[in-house]
């Protein structure tokens, strides 16, 4: 009896590993190569339950309905990015080309200010300073060279991948339009394909993977939500320009594990305390301090509602998923945890007991 429990044990466990390693070598290089396919089909079951309530209400045939939702979502989708992306253009060629003013009109002074305070205060600390400024005006310059280039090989990389990546969106618009035209015919196509009694196992995995997927990015997208308003209002009180884009690019920075509010907010408030602005660092240190309060109270209480995980085993996980299969390991760790958990919970499976 023990020598098949142990061999049963040895079975499953070859099982789950040969399994682990498919999904993971799926993840890792099949499901980037069909990211197109992938984006077509999410987009088809986000708009399905619309398309069918228009099409009900409004008598009229499913695939005009179709349509006309995927045209305007496009139309919106590209407005935004259109918008979002000038803006940005502009940020960045603006803040390019001042940084070498900036460094001239407001660091310089202000490093100047502090030496000649410290050779007063300590006139035996001259040379040291001296050498100190000139080692600063070197590091600048050296520091604004690198960027040019970096910049300058960046937009010929970008401009490398344009038509990579005009390929992708073609073949990603295009099969929405049929994943959501044709949406019930090819699911049926696929639940043929198995037999009767795993059928319903599949439809129950495909729901769990799906009202997952919702979950998860409802839970964040409340906390984006939730600190983007924070910083919004706090760069419009400090007096910052464009308050809104700089407070859209910070709370997406704040979704990334490790990185938070701090890698932007902390060295922007030390600068402005060096350059002499005391309104914008106290106020930038004052809006981290708030964000993080809040983000700590919301965060457990949201993630744990909506995913079902604790916040520590969501990080742990968005953390080993991002080494291991990169930006898209930050999702989908996480969503299969929970689809696990809740397949337990059904009595599906038996992994560990609640």
């Amino acid at each position: 009896m023990n020598i098949n429990k142990q061999r049963a044990f040895i079975i499953h466990f070859f099982y789950f590993l040969i399994l682990i390693l498919l999904v993971y070598v799926g993840i890792k290089y099949v499901f980037p190569l069909l990211m197109p396919f992938v984006i077509g089909i999410i987009i088809a079951m986000s708009f399905r339950n619309l398309i069918d309530l228009i099409a009900k209400k409004a008598h009229v045939k499913r695939v005009l309905v179709s349509i006309i939702i995927l045209i305007v979502f496009y139309g919106l989708v590209g407005f935004i990015i259109s918008l979002i992306g000038v803006k940005m253009v502009n940020f960045i060629n603006s803040l390019f080309y001042s940084l070498p003013t900036l460094y001239k009109e407001t660091l310089l002074p202000a490093f100047q200010t502090v030496t000649d305070n410290m050779i007063h205060k300590y006139p035996s600390t001259k040379s040291y300073l001296d050498s100190f400024m000139s080692n600063i005006d070197q590091s600048v310059f050296e520091y604004l060279t690198k960027i040019s280039s970096k910049v300058v090989g960046m937009a010929t990389g970008f401009a490398s991948q344009v038509p990579t990546l005009l390929i992708k969106l073609i073949f990603t618009i295009v099969s929405s339009f049929f994943f959501t035209i044709d949406y019930y015919k090819i699911t049926r196509f696929i639940i043929r394909q198995f037999r009767e009694e795993h059928q319903k196992i599949i439809i129950k995995l495909k729901d769990n993977v799906i009202g997952s997927l919702g979950n998860f990015i409802k839970a964040y997208a409340a906390i984006i939500t939730i600190t983007f308003t924070e910083l919004s209002i706090g760069f419009w009180i400090i007096g910052i320009p464009t308050p809104f884009l700089f407070g859209l690019l910070v709370a997406i920075i704040d979704i990334m594990p490790i990185i938070g509010t701090g890698a932007v907010l902390l060295p922007w408030s030390v600068i402005a305390f060096i350059m002499g602005n005391t309104k914008i660092g106290m106020g930038m240190l004052i809006l981290y301090i708030v964000i993080t309060v809040v983000r700590q109270i919301i965060e457990p209480k949201i993630v744990g509602q909506q995913i079902g995980l604790y916040p520590i085993i969501t990080l742990v996980l968005m953390y080993v998923g991002a080494q291991l299969m990169g930006v898209l390991g930050l999702l989908i760790l996480p969503i299969m945890a929970t689809i696990l958990i809740k397949l337990n919970k059904e009595g599906s499976i038996h992994l560990f007991k609640i």
